[in-house]
């Protein structure tokens, strides 16, 4: 099933067959270059799993038919171009105008859960994804439940966002749910949300302070002539970020530090790449995931028969829609769950043949012989 893609962000579909067995699929926008696989090309890769022989490959644009051949040779791309009579030509060596899907099956959920990864070039590659199903035969009903967990990312903030929002808002940031906007208009809607924004912000701005304070005096005997002492400066953690940093849209511990101390003797802790101060700075980002929060997937989830229950939001038809991101993951596990129903038609036959017969024995009498 193909689902248009917005952004470049690509979808991930899991169809989930009556016989247990399952595909997962990925579609894209991609560029003619993308396609040929001409150098410049391999950097605009739009899927997050690594592309190869196990994967079922097909494109098209506009209204063509599905090509399989991948990579392909320009000429290949300039036939299917004439075949839908395409005459914007400049987009087709710079834009993202192809569709591309891959296509892979499993002969099981639990084969699937063993042998999918993402790419390693892709962040959620050490994200250890788990995928379940549970199959109930019921007579006249079959009913799978399909569970897809994506764990909690393990982030090295020591201060608990619940000391800047509720345990509720907290979930709803980074979630959805529970649902704290019922009854709101428009107007209080963005001022609720602005209101959760700045409280998220200032957890993780006070959360990064505090972790470069603890290089700061970890290193303040290498650093020599600060003008205060290290007990003092200790001391003074929150009384510097309340007065310099709180409010504020960035952490510069530098300019806070000079402008509180009325001096600059704090710019050499940051004149050398060497400086633990720029060493941590450049690790922060590794050490709290914060590439994987630069990625998203739309997902898509397609169940046997008719859905009963699902904690998604969002249907388009058939399908359950998922806005993934990796901001779910960070107060808890982020489940994607589903329960369906597929009808046993050999089920209901033989029941109405069983009553047939049982109906026709009680009406039907044999006669006796005349003595």
């Amino acid at each position: 099933m193909v689902v248009a893609c917005k952004n470049g962000t690509p979808n991930m579909t899991t169809g989930i067959n009556a016989d247990g067995s399952c595909y997962r699929e990925f579609n894209a926008q991609v560029s003619s270059q993308f396609l040929t696989q001409r150098k410049e090309g391999i950097k605009i890769n739009s899927f997050p799993v690594h592309i190869d022989s196990t994967w079922k490959i097909a494109w098209k644009i506009g209204n063509s038919g599905w090509v399989t051949q991948y990579p392909v040779k320009q000429h290949v791309i300039d036939s299917v171009l004439k075949t839908i009579q395409y005459k914007d030509t400049a987009r087709v060596t710079d834009s993202r105008i192809f569709t591309m899907l891959l296509h892979k099956d499993f002969q099981s959920v639990a084969d699937m859960s063993t042998k999918f990864r993402f790419d390693t070039a892709f962040s959620w590659y050490r994200i250890h994804i788990k995928q379940s199903l549970s199959k109930k035969f019921r007579w006249f009903y079959t009913y799978y439940t399909y569970k897809e967990v994506f764990p909690k990312i393990e982030h090295q903030f020591t201060v608990p966002i619940e000391n800047y929002m509720s345990k509720n808002e907290a979930s709803f940031w980074f979630t959805g749910k529970p649902d704290l906007l019922q009854g709101m208009n428009g107007i209080e809607i963005r001022e609720y949300a602005g209101q959760l924004e700045d409280k998220y912000n200032e957890w993780f701005t006070y959360n990064f302070w505090i972790k470069a304070y603890k290089v700061l005096i970890n290193n303040y005997d290498r650093f020599g002539n600060i003008p205060v002492s290290k007990q003092r400066l200790i001391n003074l953690q929150d009384t510097i970020y309340n007065k310099q940093v709180r409010g504020k849209d960035d952490v510069d511990m530098e300019k806070a530090l000079n402008s509180y101390f009325k001096t600059k003797a704090f710019s050499r802790l940051w004149a050398s790449e060497s400086s633990p101060m720029k060493q941590f700075e450049k690790t922060f980002a590794d050490q709290n995931h914060i590439d994987l929060f630069m990625e998203s997937i739309h997902y898509r989830l397609v169940m046997p028969g008719k859905t009963t229950k699902s904690n998604s939001s969002i249907t388009q038809g058939d399908t359950l829609c998922w806005n993934l991101t990796a901001f779910r993951m960070v107060p808890s596990d982020y489940v994607i769950e589903a329960t369906s129903a597929k009808a046993n038609i050999w089920a209901f036959i033989v029941t109405g043949v069983i009553l047939l017969i049982s109906i026709g024995s009680y009406f039907w009498r044999p006669r006796r012989r005349n003595r």
